[in-house]
């Protein structure tokens, strides 16, 4: 069962490297987490971010 995203960072850009959690906080959609990215982005431009799906 799917409950929610992570916003998770990558320190090997979008290569075969595993991303890493930003912080415990899941986001009910992926709206609200590509929002959260989209503000990191803004002070974090060079930063590889991406949601990831929660499954319990």
């Amino acid at each position: 069962m799917l409950i929610g995203f992570v916003l998770l960072v990558s320190a090997c850009g979008y290569d075969a490297c595993d991303a890493l959690p930003v912080s415990e906080h899941i986001y009910p959609t992926h709206a609200a987490c590509q929002q959260m990215a989209d503000r990191i982005h803004q002070r974090r431009p060079n930063a590889v971010l991406m949601c990831g799906e929660v499954w319990r």
